[in-house]
């Protein structure tokens, strides 16, 4: 793909209009930590058909498929504290369930960064600080979103936890039309987070959670605990109450459900 076929028809105001479209490369976030180096402008996109070193939470690898999937990150330069990054997190996977929902799907958003069709991941973000210039802090944030994947465009291992669209509805979707709506989605979610309207972000985020109300497992680098979630606070952060009764506030770390609270 090329880029003038995502900026002919492209509605952002400035995600994308700086548009770097690579065919390989070892991971757009560190493409992206660069160019923020250099100076370039907030809404600045990379996106790339190969990853070499594409990467999740957790170090976790993230595998893309040259022409069946989107694998890019997009230069933010928000006037935030580090403690509120998971709000660009909570507002980014609200655009992407939007997109999906312009396309038909029934998505849920698993805290605090995956996106689940049928149970299976279909999409993965990933937000990282990025290198501080003339007293302005980058935010690199990497989306991967798989597409037109048939069963065997996936690793073994990854099988039966991840789908792409087309596994989901029998149907390919272009990829150009796909990713011109999702910038937009993802635009004006960050312009909410941006304008402290998280508020907003939040109610549309809890109404496609499917970590709502479960019986979870958090861990953590130093602390391992089981709990029911009960909500998300106005800074992102999941909020489990755990076995002796006292909400814990979980801002990083691995949630794994283990099934509804009754």
């Amino acid at each position: 793909m090329k880029p003038e076929q995502i900026l002919r028809g492209l509605k952002t105001r400035s995600f994308g209009r700086n548009l770097l479209w690579l065919e390989k490369t070892t991971s757009t976030n560190d493409v992206v930590a660069e160019l923020a180096l250099q100076g370039a402008l907030e809404g600045t996109v990379v996106a790339a058909e190969t990853q070499t070193k594409g990467r999740g939470r957790q170090g976790r690898r993230w595998s893309s498929a040259a022409g069946k999937s989107l694998a890019f990150s997009i230069l933010l330069r928000p006037k935030l504290h580090a403690d509120e990054l998971s709000e660009i997190t909570l507002a980014s996977a609200v655009g992407v369930a939007k997109t999906l929902e312009d396309f038909h799907f029934k998505p849920r958003i698993k805290w605090p960064n995956d996106l689940l069709l049928e149970g299976r991941k279909v999409c993965g973000i990933l937000t990282e600080m990025g290198p501080k210039k003339d007293k302005m802090t980058a935010v690199v944030l990497g989306i991967g979103i798989n597409l037109n994947q048939g069963a065997r465009d996936f690793p073994k291992e990854l099988g039966g936890i991840a789908t792409s669209l087309y596994r989901v509805s029998g149907r390919k979707v272009n990829r150009a039309l796909f990713f011109q709506k999702l910038l937009l989605h993802l635009e004006d979610a960050y312009h909410k987070v941006s304008e402290r309207h998280f508020s907003k972000i939040l109610a549309e985020w809890r109404k496609r959670s499917s970590t709502l109300g479960q019986q979870v497992k958090v861990a953590q680098s130093h602390h391992v605990f089981y709990g029911h979630v009960v909500d998300a606070d106005e800074k992102g952060a999941l909020l489990v109450r755990n076995d002796l009764g006292m909400v814990e506030r979980v801002t990083s770390g691995d949630v794994e459900i283990l099934g509804s609270h009754s």
